[in-house]
């Protein structure tokens, strides 16, 4: 599988693609995906204003992450198994 960008040249102005290829063999390749980096940047931007992306942080900061379970205090409690020397 290949991924690059592509760059085109149309008059002045400078166009990229990311491109996604399957190699299928024999120096022969298939498009699985090409889009203008541009156009993925903008749904990029929509989707976050549409989701209300928060940027990845705890909504809630002040709340302490919580831990695994608690071990038993009894089980801390109890004297050590006896060993048998014979």
């Amino acid at each position: 599988m290949y991924v690059y960008i592509k760059r085109v040249k149309y008059g002045k102005k400078k166009y990229h693609y990311l491109v996604v290829e399957e190699y299928l063999g024999k120096g022969k390749r298939k498009i699985i995906f090409q889009r203008s980096i541009k156009k993925i940047l903008e749904d990029y931007v929509k989707l976050q204003q549409l989701e209300g992306w928060c940027g990845g942080w705890d909504l809630n900061p002040r709340r302490p992450t919580p831990s695994g379970p608690e071990p038993d205090p009894f089980g801390q409690a109890r004297a050590p198994p006896h060993s048998s020397l014979n």
